[in-house]
């Protein structure tokens, strides 16, 4: 029973990179979700500008293709939780088969400055796709 939050962290981190790369990343930078049979974007289709996560899933796409330049200049934020993702996939195995405790791990990213720190980039990371949105216009 104690091996068992890593047998569930790893299946789903390696789950959504193995479904990353077999997804073909889509060259405008953002709709890769759809080949999941989601919708479009809901608030770029009503405001014609990218929300917080678009180009995420083809930024997921890149980096599970091992093309980290790409991941990061489609979605800065993207590439960087796609990596966390494949660490937590590596480090969750290492619990798995050692018996190590993933709980320092996670109070560590629990804590006030790791949150905050999640938030700047995530909005830092929208700012750089919405100033992209705009040098570039509509694809």
């Amino acid at each position: 029973m104690k091996r068992l939050p890593a047998a569930v962290l790893f299946a789903a981190s390696t789950g959504v990179l193995l479904v990353a790369w077999w997804l073909v990343p889509s060259a405008s930078g953002s709709g890769t979700h759809t080949a999941l049979g989601l919708m479009p974007c809901g608030f770029k289709m009503s405001t014609g500008l990218p929300c917080i996560s678009c180009g995420m899933t083809t930024s997921f796409a890149y980096v599970a293709d091992g093309n980290l330049a790409a991941a990061f200049l489609t979605q800065p934020a993207g590439s960087l939780l796609a990596l966390g993702c494949a660490m937590l996939s590596i480090l969750s195995l290492w619990s798995l088969v050692s018996g190590m405790s993933l709980a320092p791990a996670g109070l560590m990213l629990a804590r006030p400055a790791a949150v905050v720190a999640v938030i700047v980039t995530l909005l830092g990371s929208w700012a750089y796709t919405l100033t992209l949105a705009f040098l570039h216009g509509p694809p």
